[in-house]
Formats: C-alpha cells, structure tokens, sequence
C-alpha cells in the first residue's frame, strides 16, 4: 500500500473523518488517484454530514430526498422555497463543488474574516430637486438618543434604502443604472447567482419613504411629489400609498416581479416633515400600520394615533394613485367593526356602548356588514385601533412614545417598546426604567379559522373604555380562549399577550432575567422545546412557561437559540425554526452597557452576527453555534465543581461557541444605517458613503 486511497473503503472514511474539511479540500491537490478520492459523492456527502450539519445546502437537499413531486406539490410551504425544492429534485447537486464552497465559507466563519467584500453603488438620492430620478425621503425616527456624563450615542437609526429577505436570498436597492426612460431604478439581486430584475415601479414624481422585502412580497410604500392640499399655514399634506409585488421564483432560479395590489394606508395623507410618523410591518397576506401624529388643534396637547390592518390577500388592478377623484373605487368589503366614531378617532363613544360591542355577538345589530353582491377582491381593512383602544391594550405611546416596530404572525399583531435609564431627547420617557426595559405586547386581529369546540367557551372581550375595566396582568394571566371568529368579517375576540424583560442588574451582573449563571445552564429547555408546534396564536404561545422564570444564556449556545421555534413542520421543508415573534427583544441588552444595535439571526444554520454599540465603543461579533450536544451528567473522572454544574443542567449542555469580533473597519463598512442583514453566506450593510456592502464568506 502506498497512500491512504488503497485502504478499504471504510477505513479510508475513517481517516478522513480525523481531518478537519479543509484539509480534506486541500488533499484533492496532491494527486490525480488523490483528487479522485476526495471528490467522490460519498466522501463529500459525508464530509458534509459530520462537519457542516447544518448547512443550507444539506438542509435544502434534506428536505427535496423528502418529499417527491406529488407530495411537494399538495406541501404548506412558501411558493418560492417549494420552487427551489423542484429544481434540487430534478437537477442532484455535485457534492464535491458544494463541500469546498461551505468549507471555505465556515472557515471564514470561524474566523471572523470577509473573504469577499463587494460594493453596490446606488443611485444618487435628491429629494430636495423637483423632477430628480430618485427622491427617497425616509419616515422620521423618534428623538431619542442616548446620554451618559458628557457621552452620546444615537438610539435610533433611519430606514435604509434597501431591504434584504433571508427567506430567499434576495436584495432589492435603487440600483445605479441609466433609467431615465423607465424610471424603474429598483432592482432585486439575488446575491446565490447575481441575477438581477428589475421592479416594474416608476419612482419619478414620487417620495419613496420605505422598502420592504418580506415572505416574497416587496412592499414599497410612497408619496406624491406634489402636495395634495394645505393643513395649515405652513404645512402641506402629500397624499401617501402603499404598492405590493409578488416576487416568483420561477424554476433554474429565475426570478419575476409581478403587480398584486395598492391602497391608501390613510385617507388623508401625511405631511413630509420630521413631526408625522409612522410604523408599518407585513406578511404575505396582511399589512400592518401605525401613525403617530402631534396634534395640530389648540385645545389638545396629546398626539394623535391609528393603527390598522389590512387583508392584502387577495390582487387587484385598481391603482388609487391614478384615481385622485376616487370615482373609479371598486366598492370593497369593509370588516364588522367597532362604531364609526371609534374608526374616525372619535371620543364621542361611550364607555358602556363600547364594552356592549366588544362583548357582543357576531349576529348583534351594533355590527355592521356589506351585503356581499357589492363585494370584490383587492386590499381591505380588517381591523382599526384609535386612541381608545390603544389606550386599553396598553400601547398608545402619548407625547413620549417607546415604540419600536410592529410584527405579524398568522393571528396577532406584536407591539415592541423599548425605554432606556440613559434616553434624552422630545421623545424621551418622564419615568425612565431602571436600566433597560423591552416590551412586546400581542393583539389579537386576524381572524382565525372556526373551532368546533369555540361555542362551549365564553368570549373574551376585545376592547374596554380603559384600561381599568381589566388590568393588565389580568389580561396577561388570563387563561386564553380559543377565538369566537366564525367568518372573515367577524370581530376577533381574545387576549392580549405581554412580555416584558427588564434588566435591572444585580451583583452578577445579570442584567437580563433570560441570562442564566456564567455557564448558560437552561433548566427550562425542556418546557420549551415541548412547546405545540405549527400554531403562531396566543393561545400556543402563553402554554411557554412563564417569561419571568425563562431563564437561557446571553451567549449564542443559549440565547436565542433556546427560545425558537422548532419542530416537524420546519425540519421537514429545510427552512429551520424562527424566533417567537411574542417574545420581548432581550437581546438588545444582553451585553449591557453595550446595546445591540442590530443581529442576524440564521436559526436554521445557527449562525448570528451581532452589532453592539457603548458610546465610543463599536464591536462586531459572529457566533457559529456548534454541531456537537452532550447529554447526561458528568463522567466520574470530573471534579466535584463541574458534575455538579452538569446535574444542574439535567437536560443538555450544548457545546459552548466562541464569540468572534469582525475586524475593526468592519463596522463603518456594514453600520451607516444601523442595520446589517443576511445569512451564513454574507453580510449585508452600507457604508458611509452610500454604498451597499455585501460580506461573503
């Protein structure tokens, strides 16, 4: 025998499991007999299975040996995903070339390196020149930022211009390219292939305020360059919109943009100043928005607020900006709703025929419905919230607002607030916690599909006068019911979801309730991962043991990881669990006194790229969650120290990872927005001189 390729076999596959991927990549080189080797589809199918478990392309193709055509066909699953199943079906993939590319990618990884650093340049922002190519004009963040002795730090960041969906890959930005004909100056670039399309969207003659890429919808929400009517002396309202693209994927990873729908998210419009905001997420079947605006009357002080949600289900052709007399609205279904004057903001509700609503039944006469021959397709709005019921869940900001962002789920809006000890500023709160404070706060708004078993239990009501009529730990200890929704136009009953973390500190510096002690013990790792899967209600979420006794690590072994979600459905189509949308965001301080300004979270990969800012102090880190779980208690050949902290943990010690920092440019090259995007293949950022920055690994 002359080298390790004359061995059997199953000999040479255990010799070559000794061998880190690298090396085994690097072997292929010695040899023609060698290379033959080590680029066999066994070999490097292996390779991959012991070293890269969790890699994309082994999850993907996981998934695909799965399922067949007809099975994949009838699969719930994303269109997009199912699509890129179909081309791993019918076309294998070569082992060998994907071993040395996720070799090399976790190298990289591991060492906290950009192999690649690509620049993106992007057309030239001019809001302030009537007639420009490209205005964008982003909405206003709060005025908060942070103080300590005679040092600032900034709070919050403006929208970029660009948005990056981790679901499939892609990035869509104003590119810099020649479209004075067109005006189509968004494209969507998907960063596997390069491939680039075109967004059938003219930006001339209009203010861009925020781009969106989401569960394959791009949402581009805008304003008309020239004002609608004069509010007042000074200030001039420009009528606001919202259009909706379905973005296909289409077999060999070919990609179209396709028209769904555009609605009026408020009826008036919007003044392009820094005073009037709003706040706005969406699905690929609903669209969520909040306004915040100051009161312009001189007999009110506090502002005024709305929030609604839309059905944006359903496509239709009609354009509202094309239509400024309205006079070509297709008549369109409006939901069962709350009196008219609780949709207009009105206070000239009472109480009592509030409550009498929000406890009746579907069939009450207080509820309003359209006869459905005057129905149509196209966005609708399902449910809207003023000050009243704002105030009742708990989250109407007031002159000192705390929120942070909107999120949706298959059934429930979630609420983010977030406040500071060291937040200044017009917005900046009378009461300030005692560290740091993050909020989550669910409502119920999206009808859910009928229960058989709904009609032996009472409803729970929706909406009060104040928050006096149920307080809110009664509402978050409530024992949820299951919705009374019957039909899509029917109100939704339910109760209102709350999680709050604090970190107040101690002598441990434990400054999170959610951080266990210095070793990331979990002792309740097992209630959680027990946890109903496939159900995004409030109702499977309040089963999670109580959040005040939910305990992970700050460090990626633990958090987030331990508080995902995980089950059959998502391991079976290769996308890999996703955060509970219901959980408060602890991990902004889970370094404190460093914030996290922004992270990306690959939970399927168990990747996750962490910024974190303290004043002068900037870090970038990259976390590579390891392959390897130990079960039991300890071996008797341990101290008496370390058994004991594994009987502590008695369910599992995930093997711990190191926290990796970036190199120290990396954060002006990634951080001029405050906001990094991405996967385990690359980084998405911009840098401060208005470039995209793609880090690939």
């Amino acid at each position: 025998m002359r080298d390790i390729t004359e061995l059997p076999h199953d000999i040479f596959l255990l010799v070559i499991s000794r061998l880190s991927p690298r090396t085994c990549v690097r072997c292929r080189a010695v040899s023609r007999r060698w290379h033959e080797a080590f680029t066999s589809e066994v070999a490097s199918l292996l390779l991959l299975r012991w070293n890269f478990p969790r890699c994309r392309e082994l999850r993907l193709a996981t998934a695909a040996a799965a399922l067949t055509a007809s099975t994949l066909e009838s699969a719930d699953i994303p269109a997009n995903l199912k699509a890129e199943l179909a081309d791993i079906i019918e076309n294998p993939r070569p082992w060998f070339s994907i071993l040395a590319d996720v070799a090399r990618r976790y190298y990289y990884l591991n060492q906290a390196k950009p192999r690649v650093i690509e620049k993106l340049e992007m057309t030239k922002n001019n809001r302030q020149k009537m007639g420009s190519l490209f205005s964008f004009w982003p909405v206003a963040p709060w005025s908060r930022f942070l103080r300590f002795l005679d040092k600032t730090s900034d709070f919050h960041h403006p929208d970029p211009e660009w948005s990056y969906s981790q679901e499939d890959g892609l990035l869509v930005y104003p590119a810099k390219v020649s479209a004075e004909n067109d005006g189509y100056v968004y494209h969507i670039i998907d960063l596997a292939t390069n491939q680039q399309v075109p967004v059938p969207f003219d930006v001339r003659s209009k203010h861009i305020r925020r781009v969106r890429l989401a569960s394959g919808v791009l949402i581009i929400e805008w304003a008309e360059a020239l004002p609608y009517h004069q509010l007042n002396a000074l200030e001039v309202v420009h009528r606001h919109f919202v259009t909706a693209f379905d973005v296909i994927r289409k077999p060999s990873a070919k990609w179209c943009v396709e028209f769904r729908s555009e609605w009026e998210p408020h009826f008036l419009g919007l003044p392009l100043n820094r005073s009037d905001r709003f706040f706005s997420t969406h699905t690929a079947t609903h669209y969520a928005v909040y306004f915040w605006q100051p009161n312009r009357s001189l007999y009110h002080i506090e502002p005024i607020e709305q929030l609604a949600v839309w059905d944006i289900s359903s496509p239709s052709p009609y354009r509202p900006s094309a239509n400024p007399k309205a006079d070509k609205r297709p008549n369109i279904s409006r939901t069962t709703s709350l009196p008219t004057g609780l949709w207009n903001g009105s206070s000239k509700v009472t109480g009592r025929k509030l409550h009498e609503v929000a406890g009746s039944e579907p069939n009450s006469e207080c509820l309003k419905t359209v006869p459905a021959s005057t129905t149509t397709t196209g966005p609708r709005v399902i449910r809207r919230m003023a000050w009243r019921e704002l105030d009742f869940y708990g989250v109407r900001q007031r002159a000192t607002p705390q929120l942070r962002g909107l999120m949706l789920d298959g059934t429930n809006l979630y609420v983010i607030e977030e406040e500071h000890r060291w937040a200044e500023g017009q917005h900046s709160s009378l009461n300030p916690p005692r560290v740091h404070l993050v909020r989550c706060t669910g409502i119920p708004v999206i009808p859910a599909p009928p229960c058989p078993e709904s009609s032996s239990q009472p409803s729970y009501p929706a909406a009060a006068s104040s928050t006096g009529y149920l307080s809110m730990t009664e509402l978050a200890n409530h024992t949820p019911t299951t919705y009374t929704s019957t039909t899509s136009n029917d109100p939704v009953h339910g109760p209102v979801w709350v999680d709050a973390c604090g970190a107040d500190g101690d002598v441990n510096m434990s400054f999170c309730r959610r951080v266990a002690d210095a070793d990331g013990l979990l002792p309740t790792l097992t209630d959680i991962a027990s946890l109903p899967t496939g159900d995004s209600s409030l109702d499977a979420q309040t089963h999670l043991t109580d959040p005040l006794r939910i305990r992970s690590s700050s460090a990626a072994m633990g958090w987030p990881w331990a508080l995902a979600e995980s089950g059959p459905r998502n391991a079976a189509i290769g996308i890999g669990p996703k955060i509970r949308p219901g959980l408060a965001p602890c991990w902004r301080h889970e370094d404190f006194p460093y914030l996290t300004v922004t992270q990306i979270v690959d939970f399927a990969a168990g990747v996750r790229v962490t910024a974190r800012d303290c004043f002068m102090l900037e870090t970038m880190s990259v976390h590579v969650r390891p392959a390897v779980s130990v079960e039991g208690t300890g071996s008797p050949s341990d101290t008496e120290d370390d058994a004991g902290r594994r009987r502590r943990s008695n369910v599992r010690a995930h093997a711990r990872c190191k926290e990796l920092p970036f190199p120290d440019g990396m954060w002006s090259e990634l951080m001029a927005k405050g906001h990094i995007a991405g996967d385990e293949r690359w980084i998405v950022g911009e840098d401060y001189e208005g470039r995209i920055t793609v880090v690939r690994f």
